[in-house]
């Protein structure tokens, strides 16, 4: 009677680890078919974009390097920062599998908010001149960069774009950094303010710590840590003047009491 016992168990216990057994064969020869019959690899990479400035589309799948591996073998997260690293005029990187061989790449490309032009061979201006300080030009421009909202020097122009120019000198700039110092970054800031009170920031320069637009009126500011208090005293100046129909040609934000000039009255 004991003998039969103990044979059940046995027999039971043997069945157990067979249960175990198949389906790890299983499991086993259907990877082992995937990755012998290539049945997971990537066949396809589509990539969508916005204009992007320094690179295109068959780079971009150049780069990527993943036609043929297999999906649980690429590294979503490498494949992104490693772009990003090349193309720097690339914001941002979503990608996305559509099973079971295809890959999606959705690219977002830096936008421009201005152009740095670098000028040659310009004289500081002392600030009791910065008034009559002539509008430069192009012509006067060495070299000309776009930068976009972070702060970032992402291209070199090609004069598609219709942003403002914003003229500089003394700055090291270069290709995925952004200048140097704050200038660059207060200026935009005061740009993307003072469009929307209607003036003219097609032209602006930089001159040491002055930044100088060259609208209608035209407007100085001093490049510290006050631009927002300059930039709501613009905009008092601006509705008082309208109130009072008066017409603006000059506007000196530098000091704690601005010097404004109206044009003279016809």
């Amino acid at each position: 009677m004991w003998r039969k016992r103990k044979s059940k168990k046995r027999f039971s216990g043997n069945w157990t680890k067979i249960y175990w057994v198949i389906p790890i064969l299983f499991v086993s020869s259907l990877v082992f078919v995937v990755f012998k019959w290539g049945l997971l690899n990537i066949t396809q990479v589509e990539i969508s974009n916005s204009q992007l400035e320094c690179t295109d589309e068959t780079q971009i799948r150049n780069s990527t390097n993943i036609i043929g591996h297999n999906v649980f073998l690429i590294n979503f997260e490498n494949i992104k920062k490693n772009l990003k690293a090349k193309f720097i005029c690339i914001r941002n990187v979503d990608l996305s599998l559509v099973f079971p061989n295809k890959i999606k790449i959705k690219i977002s490309g830096r936008q421009p908010v201005a152009t740095l032009m670098l000028l040659q061979n310009k004289e500081a201006s002392s600030s009791s001149i910065l008034e009559n300080i002539a509008t430069p030009s192009a012509k006067e421009s060495q070299d000309a960069y776009l930068i976009d909202s972070e702060g970032v020097i992402f291209s070199k122009s090609t004069g598609r774009f219709n942003i403002p120019n914003i003229f500089i000198k003394d700055v090291n700039l270069s290709l995925g950094k952004e200048p140097e110092g704050d200038n660059t970054k207060n200026s935009l800031k005061i740009l993307d303010k003072v469009k929307t009170f209607g003036l003219d920031v097609k032209t602006s320069v930089v001159l040491d710590n002055f930044f100088i637009i060259f609208s209608y009126p035209r407007v100085i500011f001093l490049l510290d840590d006050r631009v927002d208090v300059q930039i709501a005293s613009l905009q008092l100046i601006l509705a008082e003047a309208k109130i009072d129909l008066k017409e603006l040609e000059f506007i000196d934000l530098r000091f704690d009491k601005p010097i404004v000039k109206f044009a003279p009255k016809k």
